[in-house]
């Protein structure tokens, strides 16, 4: 809950910027000014490079070789006043809104919820006073932190020059799960968690929902300056974005993003040591603007071809997996668990449980079953089957495009999978022209053409960066101007789901 209200935060006030949300309160004592940071870029190109504090709280002067205390001057200003009253609409017309779904609904409830993290701080570093502090030092290669940060070839040397600090004591809680059915030329069950964030003065909380309060300062989210170290130690600090960090090498050879696990001599991305550029077997560019859907079909079909996996599955156990996969995405919590699970899996590593410590029992059987499915025994941290490699490596693509879509487009996937829209959805990209047009009368879009189903998908694709029109004659999507890769995500998450369902009765 911490890190959906921090992550809901970001995309309020900083959507698209340089501040990181805190995931965890652990990770929010750590995060202190100079801290030294791991930025972890991910296997697939369209995932966010993950962030991650030293367990023995490592600061940047603990890592030079001169043993001189670095002095950092702080300036410290008020950031923003973060409250925002919102109505998580469960019934009226085509334009009302709830969970990012428009539509008419055939309830009456209404839930109305207060998000406030209060007043907020900003501390950061005077990066002129800091540079001349640490001007000719150098990075001890030899330290720890620093040895195991350069065996992965990709990560990279980060210091936190900036967070963002409540000044009041709040509390996080999240209501009851919400179930309605809409009558939108039929019916949609459309489920949801409300994570609600509170100022409170008194300390007094009557809220039964409440499970979490979190006192003042708490870190909320930071922002961190990379580093480029050259082979000797001395190093500088990447000031513009295009400026990327990184350790030199003497020569341009390449890595693969891991160097154990599944991945192994498969992976679809390398990383140049030399300037940290990506070069990837498909061309691993973000979706290009104001453009027909057609255009992502090869790299939709080099990214879902692992999919056919799936297809192996006895068809009881696909149906399985399909229904408890559905079953979670009114809750991203789940799904980022999972993500995280199979990701340290296909790395080499052993995850245990120590993902899931923030979900309940019952959350946790049910993610101990989805991977028991695709073959993996997570009490044992074993696969059930050698065999079973290629199959985890087709399941972490699904999750992690999964983990990277909204959680308001998670839960309209789950309403579009309860439609059993997914054929349709999927074929769009082969039946559509280069301008991005499709009859209305294509048999396949026949599940479409309802007027309350197409507001469905037309606000999924909105989520994704893409615009899906209709008139009398066809229907037209085009990705919006610098759409990234949420078009690609979307069609990911979708085939993965689609190739579980095949030639199944759902």
């Amino acid at each position: 809950m911490f890190a959906k209200a921090t992550k809901n935060f970001l995309r309020d006030i900083d959507a698209g910027g340089e501040l990181i949300s805190v995931s965890s309160l652990n990770d929010s004592d750590k995060a202190q000014l100079l801290s030294v940071v791991a930025k972890k870029r991910r296997f697939w190109c369209w995932q966010k490079p993950k962030y991650q504090f030293s367990s023995c709280a490592c600061f940047l002067g603990d890592v030079l070789t001169e043993d001189v205390a670095v002095k950092p001057v702080v300036v410290e200003s008020e950031f923003v006043k973060y409250e925002g009253k919102s109505d998580d609409v469960i019934q009226g017309n085509i334009d009302a809104d709830f969970v990012a779904i428009h539509g008419n609904v055939a309830a009456t409830e209404k839930v109305e919820s207060q998000s406030s993290f209060g007043t907020l701080r900003k501390q950061e570093l005077d990066m002129q006073h800091l540079m001349k502090d640490v001007q000719d030092r150098k990075i001890d290669l030899n330290h720890p932190f620093i040895q195991q940060l350069h065996e992965n070839k990709s990560d990279i040397l980060c210091v936190l020059k900036e967070k963002i600090v409540t000044t009041q004591k709040c509390v996080i809680s999240q209501q009851s799960q919400i179930e309605e059915t809409c009558k939108l030329g039929g019916k949609v069950s459309v489920k949801a968690k409300a994570v609600t964030v509170s100022v409170s003065e008194s300390g007094n909380f009557k809220d039964e929902n409440t499970v979490l309060e979190i006192p003042a300062p708490t870190a909320i989210a930071y922002g961190v300056v990379e580093l480029f170290v050259k082979q000797d130690g001395h190093f500088e600090f990447c000031l513009l974005s295009e400026k990327q960090g990184g350790f030199a090498k003497a020569s341009s050879v390449k890595y693969p993003c891991t160097t154990s696990g599944l991945y192994d001599h498969r992976s679809l991305c390398d990383f140049d040591v030399v300037d940290g550029a990506r070069d990837v077997s498909f061309d691993g560019k973000p979706a290009p603007s104001n453009a027909a859907l057609s255009v992502l079909k090869p790299d939709i079909l080099e990214l879902t071809k692992r999919f056919a996996l799936f297809q192996e599955l006895p068809d009881s156990q696909r149906e399985e997996l399909y229904n408890l996969l559905c079953e979670i995405l009114d809750d991203g919590q789940i799904v980022s668990q999972i993500q995280a699970v199979v990701e340290e899996i296909c790395l080499g590593a052993a995850p245990g449980l120590k993902f899931l410590n923030e979900l309940k029992l019952p959350q946790q059987e049910h993610v101990e079953k989805i991977l028991s499915l695709v073959g993996y025994d997570l009490k044992n941290e074993k696969l059930t089957d050698k065999s079973k490699e290629d199959l985890i490596t087709a399941f972490h693509i699904l999750t992690s495009a999964l983990d990277e879509m909204p959680d308001a487009a998670l839960t309209i996937l789950g309403a579009c999978c309860d439609r059993h829209l997914l054929p349709a959805l999927c074929a769009l990209p082969n039946i559509t022209s280069d301008e991005g047009l499709c009859s209305r009368t294509e048999p396949l879009l026949s599940n479409l053409i309802d007027q309350g189903t197409f507001h469905i998908v037309q606000r999924l694709f909105s989520l994704s960066n893409m615009r899906l029109e209709m008139n009398e004659k066809a229907m037209h999507v085009i990705t919006f101007k610098d759409p990234g890769f949420h078009p690609l995500i979307l069609y990911i998450a979708m085939s993965g789901f689609h190739a579980l369902i095949k030639h199944l009765r759902v």
